[in-house]
């Protein structure tokens, strides 16, 4: 079977309403990625800037087998992670800044995609058009959980809520799949500054019907006659050769690849996935057909993936409670642990000790087996109360630490 090629077309636009342009692309002979900075003008462009060149290192490596290839896409998020997050403290303006990040290594028959906040991968495959990526956000979050509607999901004021994001911790979470590419495949990356304003009939319609380079810029035409609220930015890949087209053929599986309690500079990521099964798609649009609604199913579970302990509690619930999202601002919610209290067990929370509206910011990451009655009654209300730690880590050390009572306090 001969070796597919695989040309690239992408654009990158400020839109209508910002000033500046956060968003990045990267279009390389084996490596393409769309990023989406946040953290203020100079922020998100740096941020954006900064996780696309470990993968530009990537451009052109070819690779032994496909473990190995995925691992070293998963490994270069994780060195971008680590490079916004270090620049992020060296900087005090910079601070808190962090980017969206999807990308595709082809190597062989293959692509490779990660996957980390809301710019999406599609694939447009013989009639059908399916969204590769979920999306990592507060509503996606909503209606996993059942909370909202998919009929909600394009109006609700907190849409532009992100779950997670390269850059605003110490460690990143990210999905990855991995696809054998077909003949006549195209794989279509965008900033939400296109998927945000551009329904998906639109979009598939339009890169079906065109070649790439003038799909390109009518996506970005389309995106700025919907009011271009966001910078938009679009990579277009399309597949020659390789395998057969096969409408039928099973699409890609996605794995979770965490970097928890793992340094960047390893390569051995392979041994961390967790394959979730068939990710089995509902297409949400059918080219030359009717356009269902998008009913694909959820492989990652619906619970919030992390939340940034340098976001001030007031600040989020102002933001989201507020709407402040409806004007365009980006809560980023990343990564949070406290020390609390459950069921009179002293457990240690995942997420923010804070309400908003139906949704609670927390979840118990662990129990501990520790009962309040187990130490000093001087300590209790600081730990019904919440004590935030700086990570996992530090909450067990928390624990390990609190004084334990000789003789019932209460």
């Amino acid at each position: 079977m001969e070796l597919p090629t695989v040309t690239a077309h992408g654009r990158s636009d400020v839109g209508r309403v910002r000033s500046g342009n956060e968003d990045a692309l990267l279009i390389g002979r084996t490596v393409f990625a769309v990023a989406d900075g946040m953290g203020g003008h100079r922020g998100g462009e740096v941020a954006s800037a900064t996780a696309l060149e470990p993968l530009a290192a990537l451009d052109g490596r070819r690779f032994d087998d496909a473990d190995t290839a995925l691992a070293a896409l998963t490994d270069a998020v994780v060195r971008a992670n680590a490079a916004v997050s270090e620049r992020s403290h060296a900087e005090p303006d910079l601070e808190g800044m962090g980017t969206t990040l999807t990308a595709v290594l082809v190597d062989g028959r293959d692509a490779h995609l990660v996957h980390v906040g809301d710019s999406r991968a599609y694939l447009a495959r013989g009639g059908t058009f399916v969204q590769l990526t979920d999306d990592h956000t507060l509503v996606q979050t909503l209606l996993d959980q059942g909370r909202i509607t998919a009929d909600q999901v394009a109006s609700h004021p907190h849409r532009s809520v992100i779950t997670r994001a390269v850059g605003v911790g110490d460690d990143v979470e990210i999905d990855g799949m991995r696809l054998t590419l077909r003949d006549g495949d195209r794989l279509l990356l965008c900033s939400d500054g296109l998927s945000g304003v551009v329904d998906d009939e639109q979009i598939a319609r339009t890169v079906a019907e065109h070649d790439p380079d003038a799909a390109v810029g009518l996506l970005v035409d389309a995106a700025n006659a919907a009011g271009g609220p966001d910078n938009v930015t679009v990579v277009l890949l399309t597949v020659d050769g390789g395998a057969d087209p096969d409408a039928t053929a099973a699409l890609p599986k996605v794995v979770r690849i965490r970097t928890d309690d793992a340094a960047s500079e390893t390569h051995d990521w392979a041994t961390r996935y967790s394959d979730l099964g068939g990710a089995s798609r509902t297409a949400v649009a059918g080219v030359g057909g009717s356009v269902p609604r998008r009913g694909r199913e959820r492989l990652l579970g619906g619970t919030f993936d992390r939340i940034v302990l340098r976001l001030l509690v007031g600040v989020l619930t102002v933001a989201v409670v507020g709407g402040a999202a409806t004007l365009g601002v980006r809560v980023l919610l990343d990564r949070a642990y406290l020390v609390g209290v459950a069921d009179e067990e002293i457990v240690i929370y995942r997420g923010f000790d804070v309400q908003v509206g139906p949704v609670d910011l927390k979840r118990v990451e662990e129990r501990t087996g520790v009962l309040l009655d187990d130490v000093p009654a001087a300590v209790r209300p600081s730990l019904e109360a919440g004590r935030p730690a700086a990570d996992l880590g530090d909450a067990r050390r928390i624990v390990a630490n609190l004084p334990r009572s000789d003789t019932d306090a209460g």
